[in-house]
């Protein structure tokens, strides 16, 4: 099968482009020829997400007017020949719909922002709550209430104007990929329907560290105090701020290892400076994704701290395939993985005593630590196999294929 795999980032700079990346080689080595279109040319010192790729600008929104674009758009299509097209974060109806009616066409909705919400996708910033509104009239003064998007009102109207032509574009598209069972709800809460809609979890592919010591005894000879790792941008709604705020109480000594870069970092500093000095608490920067598997295998508990509705959250697969406990707040689709007791914890959403007694919880209690350990290496086998997400994708591939003759 020919497949045009479809991104707006040639590099790799975030969960999407991860999967994207780690899809293209799965459908390579299973026999597909995968072109990938990109509109951001491959950064430096960034990445490819792959190297059979075509850069064309016009995929980009607002780069010339639409009359150059589509031809430029169709042109390529025209030279590829794929028999599906995948796509991954385009938000313009227009490109949408040109892709659709020259080829079959799957958007995999990853997140809300733009999709089925025009300000920083369903979270109310003041509040530091999840919304729980569909798109609507209520989103025209909602960032003005909840801090939840832009408070310009030209562009405010421009984000809603984006998002309603998507969801119409939406309504004709044959199948829609998601990636949880919370994103599905969210699709279906603008009006998609729910036949159309597929949740297929992204895969996890690592080298499993199997030559290794059992993680009880990795955990007392590889790490002097226990490390509690967080992964992932500096942004607030991320919550590292919100983990640091808990080490506070915390008894026992840990080490804190939080891998990423962002905004925040300045303040995140700040706030380790003024942690209890029995704490250990060290900003590597982004590593290579090697690297940070490693940490996942040495880390006695993974913190997943974000405020925000995580749409599927990639960091916690990857690191339950890993076997490291999680814990987390109960946001988003983030409960679909990490089972209570099971897994992980979970905590109510910005509760830091809370968030503290669960770190607490794994740190101090081994026999709790193994158990969680063990169950989320294999939850984690069977959820995010790469041959049953492969096999989902192929039956979706031939469903819009035989919908559109």
């Amino acid at each position: 099968m020919r497949i045009l795999h479809v991104t707006q980032h040639g590099s790799i700079i975030g969960g999407v482009e991860t999967y994207a990346a780690d899809l293209h080689r799965l459908l390579q080595r299973d026999g597909h020829t995968v072109i990938l279109l990109h509109g951001i040319a491959v950064g430096e010192s960034r990445r490819a997400i792959a190297s059979e790729r075509l850069h064309v600008p016009a995929l980009r929104p607002g780069v010339g007017n639409w009359a150059e674009r589509e031809s430029a758009l169709r042109q390529v299509v025209e030279q590829v020949a794929p028999d599906v097209i995948l796509t991954h974060d385009v938000e313009e109806a227009d490109v949408l719909r040109l892709f659709s009616r020259l080829r079959p066409t799957i958007p995999f909705v990853h997140v809300h922002s733009r999709y089925v919400c025009p300000g920083r996708g369903k979270f109310y910033a003041r509040e530091q709550q999840t919304c729980a509104r569909p798109f609507g009239a209520y989103c025209a003064i909602a960032p003005y209430l909840h801090a939840c998007g832009t408070r310009r009102p030209w562009r405010l109207l421009a984000n809603m104007r984006v998002t309603k032509r998507w969801i119409e574009a939406a309504r004709e598209m044959p199948r829609l990929l998601v990636a949880s069972e919370y994103m599905k709800q969210e699709l279906m809460a603008v009006g998609l329907s729910e036949e159309r809609i597929v949740v297929n979890p992204p895969f996890v592919e690592a080298p499993r560290d199997e030559e290794a010591s059992p993680r009880e005894a990795r955990w007392t000879t590889a790490e002097a105090l226990p490390l509690v790792l967080f992964c992932g941008r500096f942004y607030d709604y991320k919550g590292a701020d919100l983990l640091l705020r808990a080490l506070e109480f915390v008894t026992p000594p840990v080490r804190a290892v939080l891998i990423g870069e962002g905004p925040e970092q300045p303040k995140l500093k700040r706030l380790a400076a003024r942690l209890p000095s029995r704490h250990l608490v060290s900003f590597p920067g982004w590593l290579s994704r090697t690297a940070v598997f490693g940490f996942y295998r040495r880390a006695r508990v993974v913190v997943i701290p974000s405020v925000w509705p995580e749409p599927f959250c990639r960091v916690g697969s990857e690191a339950m395939r890993q076997g490291a406990p999680i814990v987390a707040f109960r946001v988003g689709a983030i409960p679909e993985w990490v089972r209570e007791g099971e897994t992980g914890l979970l905590v109510e959403p910005a509760n830091i005593r809370a968030l503290a007694a669960a770190i607490e919880r794994v740190v101090t209690d081994e026999a709790l630590a193994v158990a969680l350990s063990a169950r989320a290496a294999q939850v984690a086998a069977e959820q995010f196999d790469a041959r049953r997400h492969l096999e989902r994708l192929m039956r979706t591939f031939a469903a819009v294929r035989c919908a559109v003759g």
